[in-house]
């Protein structure tokens, strides 16, 4: 086996990992989207005791930076946008969920 192609093989080899590795990679963003898309629009009550304790509201927006979503942007009936924690707020049933359990 010459050099050259020696080193073909040592290539395709080292690329093998790398694939493997963007696979793993796509199939967490696509998890991440859809977590993204199943929480945005979601009607919340705020459980933490504070100003906005028993409120309702509306998840707005992924709050941070992290790969994980922890923190939320909730939009309160008054028009303004409070950052929660996911811990601080209890999911609501969705409306078109409770519409179908009364017909």
């Amino acid at each position: 086996m010459s050099a050259d192609e020696l080193m073909r093989e040592i290539n395709k080899l080292n690329s093998l990992p790398q694939d493997k590795l963007k696979i793993e990679r796509d199939a967490e963003e696509e998890e991440h989207r859809l977590l993204l898309k199943k929480m945005i629009g979601r009607r919340v009550l705020i459980t933490v005791r504070g100003p906005h304790q028993g409120k309702e509201g509306v998840i707005a927006r992924h709050a941070g930076d992290t790969f994980h979503p922890v923190n939320w942007h909730v939009e309160l009936p008054d028009g303004s946008e409070t950052g929660k924690h996911k811990g601080s707020f209890k999911l609501l049933p969705r409306q078109d969920d409770s519409s179908s359990e009364s017909a």
